[in-house]
């Protein structure tokens, strides 16, 4: 079972982002990831990151030019469910301990720059 709580972050760079703040799951489960984004915008690539003590790890991209790439490292964990410039998720598939904490997406625009939100993953027993 997987339990979210959907918002919008209060911070401008992120008003445009509709993400879950928090996904609640079990052990050994999957658990969704998602963000869309609100307003229409020339997005070049979604970037999926994990956060970890202030140091964020890319997962996976999706771009019209390359399509959706999980990174070395973390294929057996992360699978795309939706692959969109607008709307993108990520499957987190066998969920363990070292799975918990937060996951960052970005939407990386022309010539604005990133729009980030993020969801964090707490698993319980």
């Amino acid at each position: 079972m997987c339990l979210t709580s959907q918002t919008g972050s209060p911070t401008a760079l992120t008003a445009v982002i509709q993400t879950q703040q928090t996904v609640l799951a079990a052990m050994r489960e999957d658990a969704e990831v998602s963000c869309q984004l609100l307003e229409p915008k020339d997005v070049v690539q979604v970037t999926w990151q994990k956060s970890l003590h202030d140091v964020e790890t890319n997962v996976a991209t999706y771009s019209k030019q390359f399509g959706p790439r999980v990174n070395d490292g973390f294929k057996d964990k992360f699978e795309f469910k939706h692959t969109g410039l607008q709307n993108c998720s990520i499957v987190i598939k066998n969920l363990t301990e070292e799975d918990e904490g937060c996951y960052r997406c970005l939407f990386n625009t022309y010539p604005e720059g990133a729009f980030i939100d993020i969801t964090c993953l707490q698993l319980y027993a």
